[in-house]
């Protein structure tokens, strides 16, 4: 199964946290965001999925690469 995750926004409420980083990389309870929603897709059957950047997607690819060494799903 096939999934997308959109990250593209500024997280502009989230200021000034979202200064140097995407929204979705923030930790909530120790784990980014991003990770949190890969490990449930991967719970429910998504084995690929793409994710839409745009704001500091660097600290997104920086967080989960291609996907399939930690994560199980290949992106």
């Amino acid at each position: 199964m096939k999934a997308m995750i959109l990250a593209a926004g500024l997280g502009e409420r989230m200021r000034p946290l979202t200064e140097s980083r995407a929204k979705p990389s923030l930790p909530v309870l120790n784990r980014p965001i991003i990770v949190q929603t890969l490990a449930y897709l991967k719970s429910q059957g998504v084995d690929e999925a793409v994710i839409n950047l745009h704001h500091h997607p660097e600290s997104i690819r920086g967080l989960v690469g291609d996907g399939s060494r930690a994560l199980g799903v290949n992106l």
